[in-house]
């Protein structure tokens, strides 16, 4: 049984504090996400030092990094803070109406997520709420650190301690074309299909923008006549229209029926855009979390 007493003597509120610290490796980002002063959060890490006669954090080149005291300390926090505050939730009646939610981009909508869905929905009570990143004004960093999301799928990977991100899906591009194009029979070589003009996805996420800088070495000088934000727009006009264009091949077989849309093959390979899935390691804490990411482990290639 834990000695009240002493407990009593320690403000909890410092060891929140120190976890956020060691998330970010910031003492900023930490009074950002707790929405407090960078000095409030200063003057905590100091009185923690003072208590564990250690400094916890040091400088490491522009930022900061833990000792090896602070180490150890984050290892016996992580779970019992997650196990905290799993239990204000069921007090709060959070458990009563249970909500996934996922943010990602369009290019990923039609199987992965659909998978994803499929997993989620063996719980027939959850509330799933999708939200397209490349729309998002905040990063998926952020959106993982003040928890405003369970998983993000995104084209870029993050380098962070606290988030777990790994390869999840490659989607393979392919040039297309309506299925009554007038020229049809003549989109044969590379230098044909640059006579045409060419539809282009817009996006301001870095991953889509390496993306497109990669189709502009190999596609160079192509004349653009339609660009969108949006998949289905793009699909559309390539099937209403004489311009030809580049979707992910998932995109292309899910519209190709109802659109009549044709792919356009070349002695080219196009970039291929690769999909990272990412989640808060402390999330694994919790089991059924846990059994979700091993389903879609075990289930998708």
């Amino acid at each position: 049984m834990a000695n009240l007493y002493d407990l009593k003597k320690f403000d909890l509120n410092l060891l929140v504090i120190f976890e956020c610290i060691y998330q970010h490796l910031s003492i900023s980002k930490a009074a950002e996400t707790l929405y407090i002063t960078p000095s409030a959060v200063s003057q905590s890490l100091q009185r923690l030092r003072t208590q564990f006669n250690d400094p916890l954090f040091i400088r490491s080149g522009k930022g900061i990094t833990p000792t090896v005291t602070g180490i150890n300390l984050h290892h016996h926090l992580e779970k019992d803070l997650n196990t905290l505050e799993q239990t204000i939730n069921i007090m709060h009646g959070s458990s009563l109406k249970k909500k996934f939610i996922i943010y990602s981009p369009q290019i990923s909508t039609s199987i992965p997520v659909k998978e994803l869905f499929h997993f989620i929905r063996e719980d027939a009570y959850v509330e799933i709420e999708h939200h397209d990143i490349l729309t998002s004004a905040e990063t998926a960093e952020d959106l993982l650190a003040y928890r405003k999301t369970d998983l993000v799928l995104t084209t870029i990977p993050i380098n962070n301690r606290s988030i777990v991100c790994t390869p999840f899906k490659i989607h393979e591009t392919i040039l297309v074309c309506s299925g009554d194009h007038p020229r049809l029979d003549r989109l044969n070589t590379l230098a044909d299909i640059l006579e045409e003009q060419f539809t282009m996805f817009y996006s301001e996420d870095e991953g889509i923008k390496q993306f497109q800088s990669k189709t502009e070495h190999l596609l160079a000088n192509r004349k653009i006549g339609f660009r969108s934000d949006s998949l289905v727009s793009i699909a559309n006009v390539i099937a209403s229209t004489d311009i030809i264009g580049m979707l992910p091949r998932a995109i292309f077989e899910l519209y190709e029926p109802s659109l009549k849309l044709k792919e356009i093959k070349l002695d080219i390979t196009l970039p291929s855009n690769t999909l990272y899935l990412m989640y808060n390691r402390s999330s694994l804490n919790n089991q059924s979390f846990a059994d979700f990411i091993n389903k879609i482990t075990l289930n998708i290639d």
